[in-house]
């Protein structure tokens, strides 16, 4: 069978290699696509979970406004009108109860581990020049095992902030505005008490202008000491065993709690967005492909039927029934499907290798090359396609073929 389906095709050279290629350029125009995509797509989620985790609890901002206030003072029914509404915050978020958080994800099966940290916002002084930092207070053993911050580390390590001893990691950002390096000494402060000196032990760069130019990170209990907050926690970075349990047990855990627990991805809504609007696109370009394939080789296959109406009417004659008829199409679209889906792929690989080893002279995460992804399910989805395109646009014109009989075709001829 497979070897009179090549003889049909080969005897239609062209055609066969157009419709090859169609499939060819098909194939290889989402997988370049797609592992532009995916490569993006790996890039921003990596570069969300940095400085996150999968579920973050932080506490609650008491927000002072008039709806919160009125019934306080006048009661629920009161009809109060203010001249001038109150606004703004009572107080600096907190957990209300960080020792009972504590003790709940330690025992939680889920939780792999988890991360108290103190955020707040400083000023930075070296010499002559100033800095306005985003200072962070965390224990360093803990902060490793539930973000990828020491991936980032420039010079130092992240465990040279343990013994709590007024040492600083610096953005760098901040270290080329103060003008600082590893070992010198600058002075911080919180705006509550006079400034203290901090011991530069690391740099950490992100690539992002952002966070490399405010980022600082200290030992939680030196910025709760600068900060005359002694005890006070901000906020618990989560990290669990499955990221996908991450949206329902933050779920969970706010509805049993006064402090806010969001998901990392309710925490990066936007980026998600955009995430599905790329996965939208990469469905569409896999749809194009099937559509410009099938029309492809529903034509081929049914001007080729239509020319071969003598060799079906010899074959129908010694013996060949209308399902080995049917199936002598099949296999030629499959085989026009397969061939053209291969090509594809080593094309598709071909170009991603290319693109992948550009310079773009931009920062990218670590380096200044676009990200490609060169994941199987890319290279499985993009062959199915093409197979699937092929299977169905042969079955039609394969099934009218098999339906002719040898009187039907002397008649027409």
């Amino acid at each position: 069978m497979a070897f009179l389906a090549l003889r049909q095709l080969f005897s239609r050279k062209r055609q066969t290699v157009l419709i090859l290629l169609g499939i060819s350029f098909g194939t290889m125009i989402y997988v370049l696509i797609a592992g532009i995509q995916l490569g993006f797509r790996k890039y921003i989620l990596d570069e969300l979970l940095n400085n996150t985790a999968h579920i973050l609890i932080q506490g609650q901002e008491d927000i002072i406004n008039e709806k919160t206030l009125t019934p306080r003072f006048f009661g629920e029914k009161s009809l109060v009108t203010w001249i001038s509404p109150p606004a703004g915050k009572r107080s600096e978020s907190r957990l209300e109860n960080y020792l009972g958080w504590s003790e709940r994800l330690s025992q939680h099966p889920e939780v792999m581990a988890f991360s108290p940290r103190l955020s707040v916002k400083g000023l930075a002084a070296f010499k002559d020049a100033r800095a306005s930092l985003s200072l962070t207070g965390v224990i360093p053993e803990r902060h490793t095992k539930v973000t990828q911050l020491e991936n980032y580390m420039r010079e130092g390590t992240f465990q040279d902030l343990m013994g709590a001893s007024n040492k600083v990691i610096l953005g760098s950002g901040v270290m080329a505005n103060l003008g600082a390096r590893v070992n010198d000494t600058i002075l911080l402060s919180t705006g509550i008490d006079e400034p203290r000196p901090y011991k530069i032990v690391g740099v950490i760069h992100f690539g992002n202008p952002g966070a490399d130019d405010t980022m600082a990170l200290a030992h939680l209990k030196d910025v709760q000491g600068l900060h005359k907050t002694p005890g006070r926690i901000s906020e618990i970075l989560v990290s669990l065993y499955d990221i996908d349990r991450s949206g329902d047990l933050a779920k969970q855990w706010d509805l049993t709690s006064a402090d806010k627990v969001e998901s990392w991805e309710e925490a990066n809504a936007s980026f998600m967005s955009m995430i599905k609007i790329q996965d939208v696109t990469r469905m569409i370009i896999t749809l194009s492909i099937l559509l410009v394939a099938g029309f492809g080789i529903y034509n081929v296959l049914s001007i080729m039927i239509s020319q071969k109406h003598k060799e079906i009417a010899i074959l129908r004659s010694i013996g060949f029934g209308p399902d080995r008829i049917l199936s002598l199409f099949l296999v030629q679209g499959l085989l026009l499907g397969v061939t053209g889906g291969f090509l594809g792929l080593i094309m598709g690989l071909f170009l991603n290798l290319y693109f992948g080893s550009i310079d773009l002279g931009i920062e990218i995460g670590q380096g200044s090359n676009l990200i490609i992804s060169y994941s199987p399910s890319i290279y499985i989805t993009a062959f199915s396609a093409a197979c699937a395109a092929s299977f169905i646009a042969s079955y039609f014109p394969a099934r009218k073929a098999s339906e002719l009989t040898p009187i039907e075709i002397i008649r027409s001829e």
